[in-house]
């Protein structure tokens, strides 16, 4: 499941849903692999109850967690590029990899 989708997902539930819908998204990120994201879900349903701030809260740290992850390949792929063009790698490498930084 993509970031921005899950982000809507648990943006919608939280406005909208009910504390079926958080156990349905919990269910459904288990099936997609998405072990800890379905235990934060699971996490705001106490007792057949929806807590809706901390489903608010969660969209949040979730697009903080991809903010920093997006930078950190930024990072990654810049200083790959920099590692390439002082090792002589071919032209067309290097323009790659300065390309896929810049876009990463």
């Amino acid at each position: 499941m993509r970031i921005e989708t899950l982000i809507e997902d648990i943006t919608l539930v939280a406005e909208a849903g009910d504390a079926e819908d958080a156990l349905d998204l919990s269910r459904q990120l288990i099936r997609k692999g998405n072990t800890k994201r379905a235990i934060d879900v699971r996490r705001t349903v106490v007792r057949g109850v929806l807590d809706r701030n901390a489903l608010r809260k969660l969209a949040v740290t979730v697009a903080q967690d991809a903010a920093k992850h997006q930078q950190w390949v930024q990072a990654e792929w810049t200083s790959l590029a920099r590692e390439a063009r002082s090792l002589n790698l071919p032209a067309q490498l290097t323009t790659a990899l300065g390309q896929i930084a810049r876009t990463a």
